[in-house]
Parts: C-alpha cells; structure tokens; sequence
C-alpha cells in the first residue's frame, strides 16, 4: 500500500495511480528547483546553437569565405540536429530521459570545443555537425522530461520559465560577440565556442540533482522506483502546504507497448504527427532562416560587422519579453491557438520589416517578430510532447523534431539563393507568407492539450 497525506490507499498503486498522485502535486520549491537545471542546460544548449549566427560575419571575412560557405556550415549543425533528434528520441525511450541528458551534454560540449580549435572550414563543419547532435538530443529530452514530470495545470507556466531561462542566451551571446567576434580581432572568435563547453557543468549537475521520470520508470516496468520518487515529492508538498493533498484522478493507461516507429504510422498517431510535423518544419525553416542570417543579410546590404552584430543584440532581448508575454496565458490559452496568435503577429512585423522606411521602425519591428517567434517555440515545445503517449514520447517527439530540422537544413543552402534572386524585403515576404501558414495548419487542425493529463490527451 501506499502511504497519501498521511493515510492508506485504499487501491493498489498501479502505474495509473502513481501518475495521478504525480499530476495533481502542488508547485514546490523542489519543481522550482528542476526547472532552474533544466533551464540552466537549455541555456548552454541556446548558446552553442546560436553562437555561428554571431561569429559568422569575423569567420567568413577572417578565412575568406563565400556566402554560400556559409550557408552550407549553418546547415551542418542542422544535420546534426537532426541526427540528434531522431536517434536522441530512440535512445531516451529505452535508457531513460536523465541518462540522455546527461551524455548529450558531453557530446555537445566536446563538439563545441572542437569548433574552438578548427583549423578550416571543413574541420569546423564536421564539428558542427557533432555540436547539432549533442544539442538537439538534450533539448527533445528537456522537453519531454518537463512535461513527464511537471503537474498539469502548471506544465505551461513552466515551459515560459523554462524558455526564459535558455533564451536569456540569445543576449548573452550576442553581448560576447560584439566583444569577441568584432573586426580586427584575429581568432577572438574561437572563445564563443569555448564557452560553449559548459555542458560539461550540466551533465554533472543533471547526474546529481534530476530524478528520473516517473512516467518512463513506470513505461518499462520499475514500479518500486517511480512510487519511490512520487511519495518523495508527496511528502515534501504535505510539509510545504501544511494541508492533505487532493485526492488523485485516476487516467487508465494505454495499453503497454514497446515504441516503434511503425506505431507512429497508426491511425491513432499519424494525423497528429503530421500536423505537428509539418507545422514544427516550417516555423524551423522560418525561425533560423531569420536568426542564423539576419546579422550576414544586414552586412551584405551595407551594415559594417558591428554595426550589424549591434543590430542583432538588440533583438535578442527579445528573449526577456517573450515568457512575460506568454507565463499568464500559458496555461489558459490552449497551445494551438498560442501558435497561431504568435504566428500571425510574426507575419505582420516581417512584412513591415522588409518595408521599413527608418532604421527605428526596423529595430522595432523585427523585435517583434522575433519576440513571436520564441513565443511560438515556447508553445511548441510544451506542444510536441503532450501529444503523445510515454512508451512512444520519445521517439515520436525525436521524430517529429528530426524532420521538423530538415527545414534548419534547407534555409541554410535555401536562404542564401533567396536573397539573391529576391534581395532583403523578397526573403521577408516569403519568410512572413511561411509562418502565416504555420499558424494555420497548427491553429486549424492541432490538438487541445492546456490542464489536460498526459494520459488524457493520448486516449482522445
């Protein structure tokens, strides 16, 4: 039996029960606690996403680079994303989501340190290939951790925390930047990546204060350890609250399976996954077509390199606005009409962008674009896990994730061809006309998934 605020269960605890008395815990210092690891890993992981998009100006101008060099270096660590997210997902399924942040981290850190040290363009794609694999194996489990193990009426509010505390490295690399990888400073750019190497900070901090999650340990069988985790965090809400916690909702489990892909193409999962996929490829394609070119675009159209970098440090404070935007509406909101709202308003502030008549107006509104576009992540990052049950989470979430980052890969040998044939405001439309449709797809045929139970929402 297990032992609730005090009293017997009067049922057996089986995996149902213990996710139930999972889901209706109280907020905790203890759940603070996750998120600000959690946070701090995607932090790092930000960083060394988005470090090229800054030092790729001083790179290209300091080995001699074509734009098209460029361009196919920015997709690498797509490639890489991609890899990551599919094998990633596969990998977390079946050794458990703690154990997979924790190794990506390393690799992504140790790829981050080669990218420091490459002697050529060809060394540093490769090592951008590895950096793109560690990276986006951590965040897809990130995700999926956060919403296995965080209460239902709160998971939103702690994806917007969670999504504060790694976009706050969009400014913070962009501040090193303008230090770092400025004209005339031969090779300083080699320490942005250098300090990408704090995943190694991460993993040990992940290995010593992350539980695993209960929803996986109850997935492959280990009862004893998820009722283990689950009184824990009872005890500390009864200590925190002073009060008998809520009675649990019982949800019955799907039936238990071993994930394959081939479950995927069920009908069950395939409309879900496609609308979510679909939707999850283009917004990428839109969101690093954007953030990976933005500061390279602006020196071809005749920024000087700081100029340019100062340009974009502006906008990433954009990262501060976007969970003050969205923490209150997080959990009232249903994600899908989120994505919509974000996207629409991405659309209207490119448009204008493109046609901008002052650098003031132009400042302004890709601030604003750029804001909806991490609202957008935010939400879809809450999204793409709830949608599917856990002996599949992973890898469904891997997979929606791997080919949502082909569109990374193409706007990086796309965007370049873009801008030459269209100039800068043709390359805005058709990156406003693309995340309008985004919005469409997800707002018109996505899932309803706010202050439902995981479970809930698979049955559905």
């Amino acid at each position: 039996m297990n032992t609730i605020s005090g009293a017997a269960s009067p049922l057996p605890d089986t995996g149902a029960r213990v996710v139930a008395r999972l889901d209706r815990l109280p907020v905790t210092r203890m759940q603070v606690f996750w998120v600000i690891v959690l946070g701090l890993a995607y932090f790092v992981e930000t960083f060394d996403n988005s470090v090229f998009a800054y030092a790729a100006p001083t790179i290209r101008a300091e080995w001699g680079l074509p734009l098209e060099s460029i361009g196919v270096i920015t997709s690498a660590v797509f490639v890489g994303m991609m890899i990551g997210a599919i094998v990633g997902g596969r990998v977390s399924d079946r050794f458990g989501r703690k154990r997979l942040l924790i190794w990506s981290s390393v690799l992504y850190s140790l790829g981050s340190l080669m990218s420091a040290l490459a002697p050529n363009y060809e060394i540093l794609a490769v090592s951008r290939v590895i950096t793109g694999i560690g990276v986006q194996a951590a965040t897809g489990v990130i995700m999926v951790y956060l919403a296995e193990m965080f209460p239902r009426l709160s998971r939103g509010r702690f994806f917007s925390a969670l999504t504060f505390i790694g976009l706050t490295a969009g400014p913070v690399t962009s501040l090193l930047a303008l230090r770092l990888a400025t004209e005339g400073e031969a090779g300083s750019w080699r320490w942005l990546f250098v300090l990408g190497a704090a995943g190694l900070l991460v993993a040990v901090l992940a290995a010593v204060a992350l539980p695993e999650s209960v929803r996986w340990l109850q997935s492959v069988g280990r009862h004893a350890a998820a009722d283990a985790i689950v009184s824990k965090l009872e005890g500390r809400a009864t200590a925190y609250t002073r009060r008998p916690l809520a009675e649990p909702v019982v949800i019955p489990d799907l039936p238990t399976a071993k994930g394959t892909y081939r479950e995927l193409l069920s009908p069950i999962y395939l409309r879900r996954i496609g609308v979510a996929t679909a939707g999850w490829f283009l917004f990428l394609f839109v969101v690093y077509g954007h953030l990976s070119w933005v500061a390279t675009v602006l020196v071809e159209t005749g920024m000087s390199q700081t100029e340019a970098l100062g340009f974009v440090s502006v906008l990433s404070f954009s990262s501060f606005v976007s969970p003050v935007l969205l923490f209150p509406v997080a959990d009232r909101l249903n994600r899908r009409t989120t994505i919509m709202i974000a996207c629409v308003v991405a659309a209207v502030s490119f448009t204008v962008f493109s046609f901008a008549p002052s650098p003031i107006v132009m400042v302004v509104f890709a601030f604003v674009g750029q804001t909806m576009l991490a609202v957008g992540s935010a939400a879809f990052y809450t999204y793409i896990p709830e949608i599917l049950p856990t002996h599949v989470r992973g890898i469904g979430a891997g997979l929606i994730n791997g080919v949502g980052r082909v569109g990374g890969v193409l706007q990086g040998l796309v965007i370049a061809g873009i801008f030459a044939l269209l100039g800068f405001q043709g390359l805005y439309l058709v990156l406003a006309a693309t995340v309008l449709l985004v919005g469409l797809i997800i707002g018109l045929l996505g899932e309803r998934t706010a202050k439902r139970a995981l479970e809930e929402i698979s049955q559905e």
